[in-house]
């Protein structure tokens, strides 16, 4: 059957039934997926330490090697930092009961109904126990997938040149398409680069400010902040919640305030650093487009679609705009012009 026989409302029929077989394929294939977008992620992160060394005469393979080695031991170092950062934050929970209580009481002078709250009837010895166990359990199952996803970086590192020639053997190296896939896949390296960076300045941030206001596990939550400011709009308030808390115990309403406006400002003058950076080329998302991407990667894919629903987002937009039938579908996700 010719396509061009069917009727537009049949088209769009057809190519929404082949788009949702292909999400449910994705979705089935996460456990093999998920591990595999995560190596592509880190791989992005260090193409520019892997071209520094290059550039210096380092062979490739040594100089892969060398990006994954030095992955693997921030890695083990996280794990063990967090290993015992989060078992001896669910040890001290139970001390802190009886301070949210007294503050509890201060807070309802206010004339603020309190009643409600009863977080702390689920923490105790039990629960503490039982998060610790896990935890344990989660670190070995963490370690065999980064062994997996080590071996898928260094693989991606050594090859990506090959896979560029290979392309530009298929579509020639001055063909549009040629050209306009090296061009995206640039632009999505830099993105995650920026973003990178910009969530470190905020998670550094973070972790310095609660240091010198005096809360307890500042270092956690900074690292947290950095982790969860790859899911926009919502990562930062999440990673905020905990030493908000632990303030108000120690500090009060002014020290929960403090935080709370810190933590803003902190993000705030962050996200100036990127986002001019990646507006002027063209990979400005409208807020709608954000949050729809991070709720339909994370139905799809799990907790690593939420954390890469950016980017993936951003890599769908550029596709999309490599053929002029779809490139509208593209620029309907934009921003728009700021205004001036």
């Amino acid at each position: 059957m010719n396509p061009e026989s069917l009727s537009p409302p049949a088209r769009i029929a057809i190519v929404g039934a082949a788009v949702v077989i292909v999400l449910a394929g994705i979705q089935a294939a996460t456990p093999i997926l998920g591990p595999f977008l995560i190596a592509v992620f880190f791989a992005m992160i260090t193409a520019p330490i892997m071209a520094w060394l290059t550039r210096r005469g380092v062979p490739r393979a040594l100089a892969a090697g060398m990006v994954v080695t030095g992955l693997a031991v921030v890695l083990v170092g996280t794990i063990a930092f967090l290993g015992m950062a989060f078992t001896e934050f669910l040890l001290s929970l139970p001390r802190y009961e009886k301070a949210l209580e007294a503050q509890a009481t201060i807070i309802a002078s206010y004339g603020i109904d309190t009643t409600g709250i009863q977080v702390w009837d689920y923490i105790d010895r039990g629960f503490v126990i039982q998060q610790a166990a896990e935890i344990a359990r989660q670190v070995g199952n963490i370690a065999f997938d980064a062994i997996i996803v080590a071996i898928a970086i260094g693989f991606l590192l050594i090859e990506a040149p090959r896979f560029a020639a290979a392309l530009a053997r298929r579509l020639g190296p001055e063909s549009p398409p040629y050209r306009h896939l090296t061009q995206s896949g640039r632009f999505l390296i830099e993105y995650v680069v920026i973003r990178t960076e910009v969530n470190l300045v905020t998670g550094v941030g973070t972790g310095l400010f609660l240091a010198l206001l005096g809360v307890e596990f500042a270092a956690l939550w900074g690292f947290i902040a950095f982790i969860l400011s790859y899911v926009p709009y919502i990562g930062l308030v999440v990673a905020a919640i905990p030493p908000t808390l632990l303030a108000l115990v120690g500090f009060g309403p002014s020290g929960a305030l403090a935080v709370i406006v810190a933590i803003t400002l902190i993000d705030a003058a962050a996200e100036n650093l990127v986002f001019p950076q990646i507006t002027r080329k063209g990979l400005n998302l409208s807020p709608f487009v954000v949050i729809f991407s991070v709720v339909f990667w994370g139905l799809v894919l799990g907790a690593v679609g939420v954390f890469l629903a950016i980017p993936l987002t951003i890599a769908v937009k550029l596709f999309l705009e490599s053929w002029d039938e779809t490139r509208w579908l593209g620029e309907m996700m934009n921003a728009g012009e700021r205004q001036k």
